[in-house]
């Protein structure tokens, strides 16, 4: 995807900050490509307890991701995340959520920490393994763009690399177990 056409892309998105109804998500979703990937947030705010008056509301966004990055040709990709937020019916309750200090960071490391001091280690252990993706390839595809091809430092940064890729599966792996038995 060119850089023109994420930025076609956020523009879209960020026309319709907010969704309140099928039709608006419908219509939000007409306007982007059909291959485009679509994932809704595992988590959404919310006051403990709160009474059903409330509306959900979703927040969409976009998060560019590499596909392929073990590969010669990394492809950067787009996917729009929906994130729920609840929106209560009274101001108390409203202001309520607003003063939350408990809701989940948005970048990723951090978002891993909160869930697996919160005991969620499921989720905590997916961040952390999407994390360690990333810097996988940084190190692999990145770092090794700083240094002369084929010296024992390149070397090196490629099995370290793999090294970080390989644990970062195997912290998925672990998380999908966790999640099985849970």
């Amino acid at each position: 995807m060119s850089t023109e056409q994420q930025i076609d892309l956020a523009a879209v998105v960020a026309a319709m900050p907010v969704i309140n109804t099928v039709g608006e998500l419908r219509t939000l979703l007409e306007q982007l490509p059909d291959e485009m990937g679509l994932c809704l947030d595992e988590h959404y705010r919310a006051v403990p307890d709160a009474s059903n008056h409330g509306v959900l509301i979703v927040t969409p966004r976009l998060v560019d991701y590499v596909i392929e990055s073990g590969t010669s040709a990394p492809r950067k990709m787009s996917e729009l995340t929906l994130t729920q937020v609840y929106v209560p019916s009274s101001r108390a309750e409203q202001a309520a959520v607003a003063s939350r200090d408990d809701l989940p960071p948005f970048s990723e490391y951090p978002q891993a920490q909160y869930y697996l001091e919160g005991g969620e280690l499921g989720l905590g252990l997916k961040g952390l393994s999407w994390v360690l993706g990333e810097v996988a390839y940084l190190v692999r595809d990145v770092g090794v763009e700083h240094v002369q091809t084929g010296s024992d430092v390149a070397s090196a940064l490629q099995v370290e690399a793999e090294r970080i890729a390989d644990s970062g599966m195997q912290i998925r792996k672990l998380a999908d177990e966790v999640e099985a038995t849970g």
